[in-house]
Order: C-alpha cells, then sequence, then structure tokens
C-alpha cells in the first residue's frame, strides 16, 4: 500500500464503470419532442411581467386555452444580471445565452433618461425593413415623452419606447457589454440561424437584428386578421412582445413584488388576453404546422425577480404536459435561454455552439390545469421567498457560528481547562446543547422541505419554524439516542444525519436541494438539479469524517496483520460510492465535486494506512481526480445532444473553444464572493475556532498528554486525519467550483460547534477490547512487524 499506484488506476476504472452505466436523468425521465424537429415557422410571444398567479379561466380566457392545449412550464427568466428588465429578456431570448444590454446594473439609485433619442442610437440613412412602422399609416410614429427619474427595469422599458430606431447597432454594443461576453453569448444569433424575422414591438427586434438578417418591424400588432395572418406568414420566425403590464406601474426606488397596481394590472392582462386570442386565431388559418412559444420575459417597473409563465403549443407539445429541459433536468422548470434553441430545431436549423439553452421537451405526467397552475403558483412562492431572504438566512449563520465560538471560549476557556462561566452550574451541558443545535442547522434547512411551508398563508414564517424544528428534531435525536454514552456519538449522528438527507434527496430527485437555504435558486438558475456547490460542501466532510470513524472501528477489530487492508477497503469503498453519487448525471451531476471529493478520499486512505505522503503522491491522486472528471464528462458527452448535463457540455465548449469564457466566468464569481457574500465571513470565525482549538495546548490537543476534555490520542489521530482530508477537499472545491469561499465556509458552520462539542463533552466510554486507556501511548505493534510505531505530542502514527 506503499505505493499509490497499485490502486489508483482499479479505482479510476472501476469508478468510470460505475459512472458509465448510469442513463443521463433527462433520457430516464422525459419524453422527446421528435415531433417538433421540423415545423413551417414558429411564433415567439414575450409578455414581460407575466406570472402564474395572473392566468384564471375567467380573466384570461385565451391564455388559459392555451394552457390547456400546450405544455406549461415554470420560467426562470434569469439574464446577465440580477435582476432581468425589458431588453435583458429579449437579448437573452436571442442569444439562447445569458446576456445583458448595456446600462446600470439595478440597485442603483434613480438614473435620468438620456436626451432623446440616445445619441448613440441616432440612425444613419434609413435601413430597408428596420424601421418600425404604424400598420394603420405606414408611417413612423412620433416619439413619447417619458419620465427622466426611472430605476431598475423602468429606464430599460422606456428606452424600448423611444430609443431602438437601429437595433442591429444596439445588438452589437449588447455583445460588446463584458457581462454579455462573460457568458459567451452572442445577441442575435436566433436572428442569424433563420435569415428572416417578423417582428412586432421595438424591444422584441433585439433578439434577431443581426447582420444580413431581413426584418418586418411593426411597432404594434396589426388588428385586422388578414393583416395579422400576413405579418405571420411573411417569415419563419415571428416575435411579438406584448408590453402592456409595463404601463401597468410607476417605477421607483423601492422594490415591489411585481412592479405593478392592481387595477391597471388587471386592465393590462384584459389587454394581453385579448391579443393572445387574436394571435391564436390567426396560427389557426395559417397553413402547415405552427409552434407558438409563450414566456413572460422579464421583470417589469420595480418588480423583484420571481418565475414566469412558459406556454409551448404545437407539435411535440399538444400533449397537455409539464415543460422541461436538459439546462435544468427538472420539470416542469425551464429557462429563457432554451427558447431559441427550441425554435430552430423545430424549423431545422443547426443551433451554434454559444447557445447554452437546451430545447424544450415535454412530459406527459401533468395534473389537470387548475391543479397544475396552483402548483406553479405555489413554486414561484418558494422561489421568491429562497431568493430574497437566503442572504438574510447567510449572516444568521455567520452570527450563529461567532456567537457559539464566543460562548465555548467562555465556558471552556482558552486552553480548555474551564472559565469562570464554565463553573456556573449547567453552563457545559447548555453550551453542548447548543453546539449540537447549531450543527443541526445546516441539514434543517433541507429537511424543511419536507414541510408544505410554501402553500401557507405566512410562508417565510412557516420556513422559519420548520427550519429550527427539524434542528431541534435532529438535536435531540443526537442527545437521546443510545449512542448519547460513547464520547463520539452525538456528533457522529449529526455527520450521519447531514449525509443521510444529501444522499437519499439526490437519489430521490433533489427535491429537498431546490430553494433550500444552503441548496440552489430557481430564480438564479445555477442548477435546478443534482448537488449545489454549498450541499458539496457539507457532504465532502460528512462523507470523509464518517469514512474515517468507520475505517479506524472495523480496523481495530480485525487482526493486526489485516487491519491496514481493510481500513483501505473500507476508505477507498466510500469513496468509490461517493464519488459515483456526486459525479453520475442522473444524481448529483456535479462536475467540480467529483474533482475535489476524490482526492479527499485517497488522501485519508493514505493518512489511515500510514502511506507517507508526498508530492509525487499528491501529484498521481490529483491526476487521478482529473481522469476521473474527464472520463465522467466524455461519457455524458458523448450521448444525445439535447440529454447532456452541464458535464457533457462543457467538453463541447472545450472542443469550440468557448471553455475558456466559463473558466473566467467561474473565477470572476470566486473573486465576487470572496469580497461581497455573508458566508465569506464564516472563514474568520472558523480560523479562531481552529486557532483555538487544536493548537499545541488548545483543548483538543496537549503537549503532556490529553486534557480532561480532550480526545484519547488515537482517535485525535484520526480526527486530524479527516479533518486534513476534509481540508483538501474543501480547498480544490473552492477553486474549482463558482461558489468560492462560501464552499468551506458551509461546511465550516458544521464543523465548528461539533469541534467545540467535543472539547467540553464528559468523557463517558471506556477503552474497548486490546485498545489502550484514553490519553495513554500505543506501545504494541501497529500494523505488522515491518511497522514501528512513533508516540509524538499524544498521538500514535504509523512510520517505516
Amino acid at each position: 500500500m506503499n505505493d499509490a499506484r497499485r490502486w489508483v488506476l482499479p479505482l479510476m476504472l472501476l469508478l468510470v464503470a460505475l459512472l458509465g452505466g448510469v442513463p443521463p436523468a433527462s433520457a430516464a425521465e422525459e419524453g422527446t419532442a421528435d415531433d417538433a424537429a421540423s415545423v413551417d415557422r414558429v411564433l415567439v410571444v414575450g409578455v414581460p411581467g407575466l406570472v402564474w398567479s395572473d392566468v384564471d379561466a375567467t380573466t384570461t380566457p385565451f391564455l388559459w386555452e392555451m394552457a390547456e392545449q400546450g405544455s406549461i412550464g415554470a420560467l426562470s427568466v434569469r439574464a446577465a444580471r440580477g435582476t432581468t428588465c425589458l431588453l435583458d429578456g429579449w437579448a437573452t431570448l436571442g442569444a439562447g445565452n445569458r446576456a445583458r444590454f448595456p446600462g446600470p446594473d439595478d440597485g442603483l439609485p434613480p438614473v435620468p433618461l438620456p436626451t432623446v433619442p440616445l445619441p448613440e442610437d441616432v440612425p444613419g440613412p434609413p435601413v430597408p425593413g428596420n424601421t418600425p412602422t404604424d400598420p394603420g399609416t405606414g408611417e413612423e410614429p412620433a416619439e413619447p415623452r417619458v419620465d427622466t427619474s426611472l430605476s431598475y427595469c423602468g429606464l430599460q422599458e422606456r428606452i424600448a419606447a423611444v430609443a431602438l430606431d437601429d437595433p442591429a447597432a444596439t445588438v452589437q454594443r449588447t455583445a460588446d457589454d463584458e457581462g454579455t461576453a462573460r457568458f459567451g453569448a452572442e445577441p442575435a444569433a436566433l436572428g442569424a440561424g433563420v435569415g428572416c424575422a417578423g417582428v412586432s414591438g421595438r424591444a422584441a427586434a433585439l433578439a434577431v437584428a443581426a447582420p444580413d438578417v431581413r426584418l418586418d418591424r411593426r411597432v404594434t400588432l396589426p388588428n385586422a386578421p388578414t393583416d395579422l395572418t400576413a405579418f405571420l406568414e411573411e417569415c419563419d420566425l415571428s416575435l411579438v412582445t406584448l408590453d402592456q403590464l409595463t404601463l401597468a406601474g410607476t417605477p421607483g426606488q423601492d422594490r415591489t413584488d411585481d412592479g405593478t397596481d392592481p387595477l391597471p394590472r388587471a386592465e393590462g392582462l384584459a389587454d394581453i388576453d385579448e391579443a393572445v386570442g387574436r394571435l391564436s386565431g390567426a396560427v389557426a388559418q395559417l397553413p402547415g404546422e405552427t409552434l407558438v412559444l409563450l414566456a413572460g420575459i422579464s421583470e417589469v417597473n420595480d418588480g423583484r425577480p420571481q418565475l414566469h409563465v412558459g406556454i409551448a403549443t404545437g407539435p411535440g407539445f399538444d400533449t397537455g404536459g409539464w415543460l422541461s429541459s436538459a439546462s435544468t433536468g427538472r420539470a416542469p422548470y425551464v429557462q429563457l435561454i432554451d427558447l431559441a434553441p427550441t425554435a430552430l430545431v423545430a424549423l431545422g436549423r443547426d443551433v451554434p455552439a454559444s447557445m447554452n439553452g437546451q430545447p424544450l421537451r415535454a412530459t406527459a405526467d401533468r395534473p389537470a390545469l387548475a391543479e397544475a397552475v396552483t402548483d406553479l403558483e405555489h413554486m414561484n412562492v418558494a422561489a421568491t421567498v429562497h431568493h430574497r431572504n437566503v442572504g438574510t438566512f447567510f449572516w444568521l449563520l455567520v452570527l450563529v457560528g461567532a456567537a457559539t465560538v464566543a460562548l465555548g471560549l467562555l465556558v471552556l476557556g482558552v486552553r480548555g481547562g474551564g472559565a469562570r462561566l464554565g463553573r456556573v452550574r449547567g453552563a457545559p451541558a447548555a453550551l453542548r446543547v447548543l453546539c449540537l443545535a447549531v450543527a443541526a442547522l445546516p441539514v434543517a434547512t433541507y429537511l424543511a422541505g419536507l414541510v408544505p411551508w410554501e402553500r401557507t398563508g405566512s410562508p417565510l414564517t412557516a420556513l422559519a419554524l420548520a427550519v429550527v424544528g427539524t434542528a431541534g428534531v435532529v438535536t435531540a435525536v443526537a442527545l437521546l439516542g443510545p449512542w448519547r454514552r460513547a464520547r463520539l456519538g452525538p456528533p457522529l449522528v449529526v455527520l450521519a444525519v447531514t449525509l443521510a438527507t444529501l444522499v437519499g434527496d439526490v437519489l430521490t430527485g433533489s427535491t429537498l436541494e431546490l430553494n433550500g437555504l444552503l441548496g440552489y435558486s430557481a430564480i438564479v438558475a445555477g442548477r435546478f438539479t443534482g448537488y449545489g456547490n454549498l450541499s458539496f460542501g457539507l457532504l465532502s466532510v460528512s462523507a470523509l469524517l464518517l469514512t474515517a470513524a468507520a475505517a479506524t472501528a472495523l480496523g481495530r477489530r480485525a487482526s493486526p496483520g489485516r487491519r491496514r487492508r481493510v481500513v483501505a477497503a473500507v476508505v477507498l469503498g466510500s469513496g468509490l460510492l461517493t464519488v459515483a453519487v456526486i459525479g453520475a448525471p442522473s444524481l448529483g451531476r456535479d462536475f467540480g465535486g467529483v474533482l475535489a471529493s476524490l482526492p479527499g478520499f485517497l488522501l485519508l486512505a493514505m493518512l489511515l494506512t500510514g502511506a507517507r505522503v508526498t508530492v509525487a503522491r499528491l501529484g498521481v491522486i490529483l491526476g487521478a481526480a482529473v481522469l476521473a472528471v474527464g472520463s465522467i464528462a466524455v461519457l455524458d458527452w458523448s450521448g444525445p445532444a439535447d440529454e447532456r448535463s452541464h458535464l457533457g457540455r462543457f467538453v463541447e465548449q472545450v472542443l469550440t473553444g468557448e471553455a475558456v469564457t466559463v473558466v473566467s466566468r467561474k473565477a470572476q464569481a470566486n473573486l465576487d464572493i470572496l469580497l461581497g457574500s455573508p458566508l465569506a465571513y464564516m472563514l474568520p470565525v472558523a480560523l479562531v475556532a481552529a486557532v483555538w482549538l487544536l493548537r499545541p495546548g488548545g483543548p483538543l490537543r496537549s503537549a503532556q498528554g490529553v486534557p480532561p476534555g480532550g480526545l484519547a490520542a488515537a482517535d485525535a489521530a484520526v480526527l486530524r486525519a479527516g479533518l486534513v482530508s476534509g481540508a483538501l477537499s474543501l480547498a480544490l472545491g473552492a477553486a474549482v467550483n463558482d461558489s468560492g469561499v462560501a464552499l468551506p465556509a458551509t461546511a465550516a458552520a458544521l464543523l465548528v460547534p461539533l469541534l467545540i462539542w467535543l472539547a467540553g463533552a464528559p468523557r463517558r466510554d471506556t477503552p474497548g477490547k486490546g485498545e489502550p486507556e484514553p490519553g495513554a501511548a500505543d506501545t504494541g505493534p501497529a500494523g505488522g512487524p515491518d511497522r514501528v510505531t512513533v508516540v509524538s505530542r499524544g498521538s500514535t502514527v504509523w512510520n517505516a
């Protein structure tokens, strides 16, 4: 076992075999849209601000009928800025990738609208087909006057109304924008792929106004049925923006839920529904097959981010099912970036490599429409509550962790011998209970998803109560079971509940991850299934520490000659299963997680078996991780293009040269989190705790043996091996994932209170058969006659 190469290669082969035998989630769970591979035309209808609570059989009958006939989903409109406004939405739709209109980010105070028209939008000579006309007069309409004190999305809405006379120039500026370039998006790629587009409304032109694309632009939707039919027949692709909700509120400096007022919103919805009815009637009169995609394309005015309406009708989507795509891997969630690839595939055109979206697909398991719309409304409630409050929870997690460390210092003292507060009756016991409760908080954020808090009248309050309640249950389980008599029992139970929850959840569809406070957000749309980065941090340290404990326990029960082989087999077997769950495209689908977790398990095997850790062997370990990740990604990439997870899409990006953009974006995200995330402040808390607890002479270490509250020497060595391996895994995870330091910070929220518990826990366990007394040096053979035992600072290690 001294030579890591003896077991690294077989391990990699077995891991690739395990992962290669797991089919992609999309192939196993979703239907296909093969029928939609060829249509005569595509109509895209964008309705800024439209959410599922707007759709009703009585007030919006045409929208209701469209949803009844087609497939529906919860649409994330995330673009290249935090809040997607009107022009961001159309630019993102046309790019099939996250883009943004150049301008001030959301969150800025009200800004004045530049002189109308904008200097950079002053048109040169008229461009044939690019100047919008009024269908009634055939002349360019007079430009309206606007409010010059606008904030959030209001500015883009007014720019769309008055300053898009040269959409091709605006598309070019959008392409040059730093945020757009960060995602490698090519604005108006949809138009470039089709070549001709009919556009109703100024803003929609941003989706298609690429060079050499013929545009039939109309300011408003034609009223006469014959004119409307002629407009839809002009090109294979038509885009219509229905902007009535942008006028249903007054932009302001303070956020509102939907950016509108009730009465104007109701009137706007009536106008939108009437337009949808006219469009549906015109589509019915067209020859051939038409695919209609309707999307609530953006927020409006000062509205906060939400999930929006997504409807697809036509060949392949007339099953009355849920929508999904390979970009989400979860029905009924879809993304705005999926619409352009869907349109191109439906028209039989090639999808450019710059598009990160994936074609929409329809499933057949949707309930009755009334129930389905109610479910979609609740999904939006869960998503918005999560999105608007997760930052506050991060701060609370940091403050609770800091308070726990401070109380630990006051109760246990700097050296663990006890402080003045520690002599208060009940204080040490109360500290231990607090530590377990704080350590249970991370897993409680997932278990709270078992409670339907989003269906209550006060979802935020219900969520808070669910988190606190489940944390209390986990704490009670840790304290009241038979394992409470063992010194390591309660902390191991918290780790076991955390690991079991995360593994069980991903095996059953990742329902607890989505919109969990430490999971991922459907609004942010970074991930919809598998393991999020923060979850990986918790999973990694839990699996490594539990594996170290299990391997050590089984090794102590084995004969001396078999001890090292048993320990190695347990660690490597556990590592194989853990990495397989993390990396399988149908389960964890975590690209960076495989790269970060595998070295942790390999290092743990070396530390627990006494193998000497060298730079060369660490290189072998890291190379093995890269090999495993590459093999998984290539296997995923080799499948159908519309079923690839982000692992396979990354391989495609490497082949097309887009990978540099992805890597640079992740690096920028790492830096942003380091400088701006509340979780970054958990790292100083963890550093203070580590210096206090783990330094020589600290509560968990001593130069003169084991202090009253410390661990036995053998157990301390195992703990250090687990912590060192976990540190390697977390460091790699922070480097390769876009969550950066938030990943190890989340793991610290679990580990720090457990270490404080260990420092203050009473000693109740007795040595097992053949084991030394706690704190005593082990002078017996350890691992065979060819090994020598060295005792240093109360720790027993193997040495050649």
